[in-house]
């Protein structure tokens, strides 16, 4: 009986292993960055998660004759604090008066910009389904409510629907996975 040693055998067990069960981790966390990058971005450019326009903004701002300084309309720890123009004028959870909002010359959904609850109060999370070998990467927003705890984004996406990836974040994810899945395949990931 001839004695067959392969040097390699160890290894290629190892990736086919890799292969069978991936650690899908690192591609969930760049799903995470795609996603809220891809919200940030949109909102900005004032498009739907179809990446088509929304509907204009016709009631703000009105001219006033001034505009709200950089100070009024930044939060310094970008999770959505952010008490007005005057002492705490806005109110509870951000909100702003009327009469700020209608001052406010960003894009629908977003009267702050980058500053705007759409974007500074959205999270993401990951985790693995609820079977084997499916990942779960998703984002929500939290606590975007108004002076009464009232969750309005419900009725807003009725009207301007920033609920999904658009078609550039999607493109960015398949990119991802198919990077991903080659280094799998590869042994690299």
């Amino acid at each position: 009986m001839a004695d067959l040693k392969w040097s390699g055998y160890d290894r290629l067990i190892a990736r086919l292993g890799a292969i069978a069960e991936p650690d899908a981790e690192p591609l969930m966390i760049e799903f995470e960055a795609i996603i809220v990058a891809d919200n940030r971005a949109g909102v900005l450019a004032g498009t739907d998660k179809d990446g088509g326009p929304m509907r204009a903004v016709t009631y703000r701002p009105i001219k006033t004759g001034a505009r709200p300084t950089t100070d009024q309309q930044v939060n310094n720890d970008r999770r959505g604090v952010f008490s007005g123009f005057g002492p705490a004028a806005a109110g509870l959870h951000n909100n702003l008066t009327s009469a700020e909002y209608r001052r406010l010359d960003g894009p629908p959904t977003a009267p702050r910009r980058e500053n705007s609850r759409v974007i500074t109060n959205l999270r993401s999370g990951h985790s693995d389904g609820p079977s084997d070998g499916v990942w779960i990467a998703s984002a929500w927003w939290q606590e975007v409510v108004s002076t009464t705890g009232y969750e309005f984004l419900p009725d807003l996406f009725a009207i301007r629907d920033l609920r999904g990836v658009r078609p550039d974040g999607r493109a960015k994810a398949l990119t991802a996975a198919k990077r991903w899945l080659s280094n799998v395949v590869k042994g690299k990931a």
